[in-house]
């Protein structure tokens, strides 16, 4: 009997697709009205539009002290407003993030997107 050989995959993020909201809405307003919702004074954010997937960096913000950060978050056309919500409230490191999602999609829901 042969040994069993291990099984490995390859992940390649390229390949991998993300949920398409295929509703219109600015994308870019949305993120930016999540962003004073969370208010958050130690992470400066830039958002900007992308082609393809829901990007976020971040790092240590040295100028400014020792817990402030800097972090670009790219938004693709068809990002969910879901999607676009975790991004920001981990990012921005919410506690309870299921819960400020719900919160933040019902608040922007009110207002009307």
């Amino acid at each position: 009997m042969r040994p069993r050989e291990p099984q490995y995959e390859r992940i390649d993020p390229s390949h991998q697709r993300e949920y398409e909201d295929p509703s219109e809405f600015d994308r870019i307003a949305f993120a930016m009205r999540t962003l004073r919702r969370l208010r958050s004074r130690q992470v400066k954010v830039v958002v900007y539009s992308t082609l393809s997937a829901l990007k976020v960096e971040s790092g240590p913000d040295h100028r400014r002290g020792d817990d402030a950060r800097w972090a670009i978050v790219g938004i693709p056309p068809r990002a969910s407003r879901a999607q676009i919500v975790y991004a920001l409230a981990s990012l921005l490191g919410v506690a309870q993030v299921p819960y400020a999602v719900q919160v933040l999609l019902a608040a922007d829901g009110a207002r009307g997107a």
